[in-house]
């Protein structure tokens, strides 16, 4: 996990949602009620993101956000509110802010939403958005594969899962050599909690004992794995990521 969010909310659910979802997500999540633990541990805390529900804040934001752009690396902040003027709203995009969403909280679509704000710029590149999703606490899984050359089977540890590829990694940087860019292997095994699925893949990236992967083909269970990720989507963001055919 190498991207931090801190959510500052008197709202309980608001932090509890950010916290199961965006850990899923692979975010490092730290919550708080009380805008000024974010002054006063900035430099602990090392946000990438900063999301704050700014009701019953007063004006104690606009010091944070105006603050937050004096950092030394670059903070993405995205307001929540339960009303704004557009007076307010210009003033804000004035200090910086990335994006505005209006309450009252709904959880399907503010989770989301936030997580469009985060990845805006490959959207207006054109890119289409395939949220990873990290092991841990809601799933384990693995990828077994076999190298016919060297009558070897090597077994990964998943790290991540999307739509259309994943992440494995050993404890062994230099484990399977032969595992390079571009590089297809037609008989792996992806494994999501009890379920298995055969998939031919092909190596994207390599660094050291991290390995990135394309699903070039589920062989059998593609139904099962779509609904393997639409739950994952269910859990991250109340809404189901899955559309059309996959």
């Amino acid at each position: 996990m190498d991207q931090n969010l801190v959510v500052i909310s008197k709202s309980a659910e608001i932090r509890k949602s950010f916290t199961e979802s965006y850990t899923l997500l692979g975010f490092e999540v730290n919550v708080t009620d009380n805008i000024l633990e974010l002054i006063r541990d900035l430099n602990i805390l090392e946000p990438d993101y900063v999301v704050i529900d700014i009701d019953q804040l007063s004006r104690m934001w606009k010091i944070v956000a105006s603050g937050l752009r004096l950092a030394q690396k670059k903070i993405m902040v995205i307001l929540i509110a339960g009303g704004i003027t557009l007076e307010e709203a210009n003033e804000a995009l004035v200090l910086g802010v990335s994006g505005i969403i209006i309450k009252p909280f709904l959880p399907e679509f503010h989770l989301k939403r936030v997580y469009d704000i985060i990845h805006r710029k490959l959207r207006t590149d054109g890119m289409r958005l395939y949220p990873r999703f990290y092991t841990g606490t809601v799933f384990e899984g693995s990828l077994t594969v076999p190298l016919p050359a060297s009558n070897k089977v090597h077994n990964f540890e998943l790290v991540n899962v999307s739509e259309i590829g994943a992440a494995v990694r050993s404890k062994i940087p230099d484990i399977a050599p032969e595992l390079q860019p571009d590089v297809e292997i037609e008989d792996a095994v992806l494994r999501i909690d009890n379920e298995e699925f055969p998939t031919s893949v092909k190596v994207i990236f390599r660094k050291q004992g991290l390995i990135g992967v394309f699903f070039q083909r589920i062989k059998k269970g593609q139904s099962n794995f779509q609904r393997c990720i639409q739950r994952l989507s269910l859990k991250a963001f109340g809404i189901s990521g899955i559309k059309g055919k996959w």
